[in-house]
């Protein structure tokens, strides 16, 4: 894989932010067992997946806790990782509009610079914790933009997720007064991924499907569980997991995979990877 560390201002949030990119090129694996190589070919647009931190997290995160450059490159998938601070992934009443910058400024940027492809079917985000909610909430603000999205361990449901942390049984940096400008009527709002599902739904909009998974030993299980219930009966195409485990790198390093593994990735396909004309 092709490493970038990619400073730049960005004029939606009003400062310069970083991004960690990995894009697919040969290994040495590849080349000793002369295995097959198409990654410079003509008009090549690669699979991508934008992959989002947790609460006390950057973009440096998932590249130096887990190995998901390898496992990338065994899918030949191009990863985006962005920071959000602990802005739980909205436009915040009092900060920046991290949820615009994310939908629709980063696309554009890593599409205009990298060899990445701008069609749905070619486009994926994942996260974990914080970003397992950010995750669904980009996928299902833009459904049009995103073919599916991965839950790990993920405070999905936002209005449970204050509740707990406003009762001190979930502890978190999140400056709730300074995310919303009612924060505690998230319920309804489209922030509340259940309404905002039902709502583009109501549109007639085709939703992302969704991989959800969790550990049977971490604090957030059962919020995971109910959420996977409300999201049922919101009408999500959602598989959902759980396996023994606890909110930790490990959970994360291991699910990663099987989330790419769900995913509709097109691996060595040339033609699945080629822009629209």
């Amino acid at each position: 894989m092709a490493f970038f560390q990619v400073n730049f201002f960005s004029p939606t949030l009003g400062f310069n932010t970083d991004i960690d990119v990995f894009i697919p090129t040969p290994n040495s694996d590849e080349i000793l067992n002369k295995k097959k190589s198409d990654y410079f070919q003509k008009d090549r647009k690669y699979q991508v997946l934008y992959l989002l931190h947790g609460a006390y997290g950057d973009y440096t995160d998932w590249m130096r806790l887990t190995s998901i450059e390898k496992y990338a490159q065994n899918h030949k998938l191009a990863v985006v990782m962005p920071s959000a601070s602990n802005s739980f992934y909205q436009d915040m009443f009092r900060g920046s509009d991290y949820l615009t910058y994310l939908t629709e400024e980063l696309p554009k940027f890593v599409k205009a610079i990298f060899p990445i492809s701008g069609r749905r079917e070619d486009t994926f985000v994942a996260g974990l914790s914080m970003g397992g909610y950010g995750a669904v909430r980009l996928a299902f603000t833009k459904p049009e933009q995103y073919a599916a999205c991965a839950s790990l361990s993920g405070a999905i449901d936002i209005v449970s997720c204050k509740e707990q942390n406003d009762d001190g049984s979930i502890e978190g940096p999140f400056l709730w007064d300074s995310i919303f400008e009612h924060a505690d009527e998230i319920e309804g709002t489209d922030a509340d991924l259940f309404a905002l599902a039902k709502k583009q739904k109501a549109l007639g909009k085709e939703l992302p499907k969704v991989f959800q998974t969790c550990g049977t030993e971490d604090f957030i299980y059962q919020p995971n569980v109910s959420a996977h219930k409300k999201l049922l009966e919101a009408g999500v195409d959602v598989t959902y997991e759980e396996h023994p485990g606890i909110h930790d790198w490990d959970y994360w390093d291991t699910h990663i995979q099987r989330a790419l593994d769900w995913m509709p990735l097109a691996n060595n396909s040339v033609e699945a990877g080629k822009e629209e004309k």
